[in-house]
């Protein structure tokens, strides 16, 4: 993230099918990442979003998603337009801000890969559990950041490691497709490299706000 050579083995799996994939710690920012050797190839991460089932019409999905959602929109004006970031298979979360009177675009590298959509700014981003996906997450929003107005906003939904022991038993890094685990270091650091506000949510849910 931070682009520090400060980086040490944090922690390696000793079992299962992912038995050796290493995760390694930036001293710095406190991301963690899966080097590349330990990465699916694009063809087997697709492979895997395919068998997700996120039907906009199921109301637990939506529920899921209303963490987000519901905070995002009580800060939003009248008819501000958005971007959803990493829509997978099944849209959702556009389809809901869209009926709610925030019209939103969608952008998918595998599903709805048209790169016109960035190049445009918009009143509000979403990014919800898709990040921790990312390889290179600093460029990712570097590049999202440049396509919000001023005073816009970016939800960020992606859980947060808190310490080794967290870690260890933590099932969200058993998932192949997620290479990159962020602290609320993680957060604090971006949120001051790119002078942006911080809204807390929950432990999976965080508003980022730039400057007006």
């Amino acid at each position: 993230m931070c682009g520090t050579p400060h980086t040490e083995l944090f922690y390696q799996q000793t079992r299962g099918t992912l038995q050796g994939r290493e995760f390694w710690r930036c001293q710095n920012c406190q991301l963690i990442q899966v080097p590349a050797v330990h990465r699916l190839s694009l063809a087997d991460e697709k492979a895997i979003y395919d068998y997700h089932e996120n039907d906009p019409q199921d109301p637990h999905y939506r529920s899921f998603l209303d963490r987000a959602a519901v905070p995002l929109q009580s800060r939003l004006h009248s008819g501000a337009q958005g971007l959803d970031f990493g829509s997978g298979p099944g849209p959702t979360l556009s389809l809901m801000l869209t009926e709610r009177g925030f019209p939103c675009a969608i952008y998918d590298v595998f599903y709805a890969p048209d790169t016109k959509v960035l190049n445009t700014t918009y009143d509000y981003i979403t990014c919800t559990e898709v990040i921790e996906h990312i390889a290179a997450p600093a460029d990712v929003l570097e590049q999202l950041l440049q396509c919000l107005k001023p005073g816009g906003w970016l939800v960020l939904m992606t859980k947060r490691w808190r310490d080794l022991a967290h870690f260890k038993g933590w099932n969200y890094r058993n998932d192949p497709t997620h290479i990159s685990f962020f602290h609320q270091h993680t957060i604090d650091w971006l949120a001051q490299h790119w002078s942006l506000r911080i809204d807390y949510l929950s432990d999976d849910v965080v508003i980022l706000q730039t400057k007006q």
